[in-house]
């Protein structure tokens, strides 16, 4: 039997990178999946056709993680088209490159609003949900080694992803009792449409050659693994946890990335 089989997901940022990489592979494993964009309807499109292509069961719907009303509209929605979720996955995020002292305080609300604020609410609904119906439920955070070491071009994204990082430890002991676990991954450096606003494959391939301890950037699906087996029985003694899946990058960061 496929890993997922009977169970629903919700992702946030599921249209494009590992969000979609999650998606891919949760349907493939016999997930009913819902995914949420901010914005590029064509990327959702396509992600959703590849799903239903092979037979997987999907939907798309559109808002703006930092639209605290909207997103409750649409987890009701969801609620309403899916009967339920089982499995939430907080893989949205924003990130503008700044230095401390060329960030302002427009830009750390944005990203306080996307990567902290706007997935905590969907993991409140999610936890109502889950105890409403006095059943077990999962958790995933993706969080970023930048939450945990210092890359002076990321500050405010920094800040969010170890926010990240100790919401994971908070909801996973607030919640243990109801039988929903949480759980983390620190991601490094991965190939993703997100990382190629600031870098070229080629690039980026010259530069993790040289600055991660396994030669390269990590790819989408291999994020999607590990979230795959976070999602599913198999770690059903694992919560709490913020597993590091980088390559070996944090042990000897490139802090030019």
């Amino acid at each position: 039997m496929k890993r997922l089989t009977g169970k629903s997901v919700l992702i946030t940022g599921g249209s494009k990178g590992i969000g979609a990489a999650c998606a891919k592979l949760f349907a493939a494993e016999g997930a009913r999946v819902a995914i949420n964009y901010s914005s590029d309807k064509t990327a959702a499109e396509k992600t959703l056709a590849q799903i239903t292509s092979n037979n997987g069961d999907a939907c798309a719907y559109r808002v703006d993680m930092c639209d605290i009303d909207g997103l409750t509209k649409v987890w009701e929605n969801v609620l309403n088209d899916f009967g339920g979720i089982d499995i939430l996955v907080l893989n949205a995020a924003y990130q503008k490159k700044k230095v401390v002292d060329d960030t302002d305080l427009a830009l750390l609300e944005k990203t306080y609003r996307v990567n902290v604020i706007g997935n905590f609410h969907l993991a409140r609904q999610f936890v109502d949900h889950r105890r409403s119906l006095k059943q077990p439920g999962v958790v995933i955070v993706h969080g970023s080694g930048q939450g945990e070491f210092v890359n002076p071009t990321g500050f405010a994204y920094a800040l969010s992803k170890a926010a990240l990082h100790h919401m994971v430890r908070h909801l996973a002991v607030a919640w243990a009792k109801d039988q929903i676990r949480v759980n983390g991954v620190q991601l490094g450096w991965f190939n993703t449409e997100g990382e190629r606003r600031w870098t070229t494959e080629e690039q980026m391939r010259t530069q993790a050659a040289a600055g991660i301890l396994m030669g390269r950037a990590g790819e989408p699906i291999e994020a999607a693994r590990l979230s795959l087996y976070l999602a599913s029985d198999e770690s059903s003694y694992m919560t709490g946890s913020i597993v590091c899946y980088d390559g070996g990058f944090a042990l000897a960061p490139d802090l030019s990335t």
